[in-house]
């Protein structure tokens, strides 16, 4: 099986390489538009994360365990952007 197929690949290869040719970059242009599209969401996700203030806010401890003390449970999520309980952290 393996000898009638090489036979034939080297048979029509001159017909071949432009199917070739164009697979290949229809492959490259399938990867570069994924590419894109993937640092695009990158820097959407980024713009929104930014948005979060809750490392701005008085009632934010920073601490693993308890992130919010009035909020825990949307402190540093999506969520908090709106958050009715946002109060800038006082500097002395």
């Amino acid at each position: 099986m393996l000898p009638l197929i090489t036979e034939l690949l080297d048979r029509y290869n001159i017909y071949l390489q432009p199917i070739y040719f164009v697979v290949a970059w229809v492959f490259l242009g399938i990867l570069l538009s994924t590419l894109i599209g993937g640092f695009r969401d990158i820097k959407k996700r980024g713009e929104i994360m930014h948005k979060i203030p809750c490392s701005e806010c008085q009632y934010f401890t920073n601490n693993y365990h308890l992130k919010c003390t009035l909020q825990p449970r949307i402190a540093n999520t999506e969520l908090a952007i709106e958050c009715p309980d946002f109060v800038i952290k006082k500097t002395w």
